[in-house]
């Protein structure tokens, strides 16, 4: 489990671009600090489905993904879109291999994958 505190401006920033910009991917950083992902291909780091309604306080949001960094330590990275009245969430892992993260990705019975660099998803 992380002990490391996620950086409240970074968490308002991710608030913001979920109903900004659509959603993010943000990898985590040793300070607590987040930086977008830009490149490589984010996997899923479970198979479960987290979400919170889209009217969600602020607080709750950022507990949420608090909560997802501590439940998940391997995933580097986290994502977020907003789809109807829900916020989806979900810890990643970012790999820089295609190959590979095709791979993890069916090994973790998903349905995709997403490619930073061309922002679009892999059907698997």
């Amino acid at each position: 489990m992380s002990d490391i505190t996620i950086v409240t401006s970074d968490l308002i920033d991710l608030y913001d671009a979920v109903f900004t910009h659509g959603g993010f991917t943000v990898q985590f950083n040793a300070d607590g600090t987040l930086n977008p992902a830009v490149s490589g291909f984010a996997v899923s780091a479970t198979d479960e489905q987290w979400s919170v309604p889209a009217a969600t306080p602020f607080a709750d949001f950022a507990s949420a993904i608090e909560r997802l960094h501590a439940l998940y330590p391997t995933a580097n990275a986290v994502g977020g879109w907003a789809d109807g009245q829900q916020l989806y969430l979900d810890p990643v892992e970012i790999i820089d291999d295609r190959a590979k993260a095709e791979f993890i990705g069916r090994l973790r019975n998903q349905i995709a994958i997403y490619d930073l660099c061309a922002s679009e998803e892999i059907r698997l």
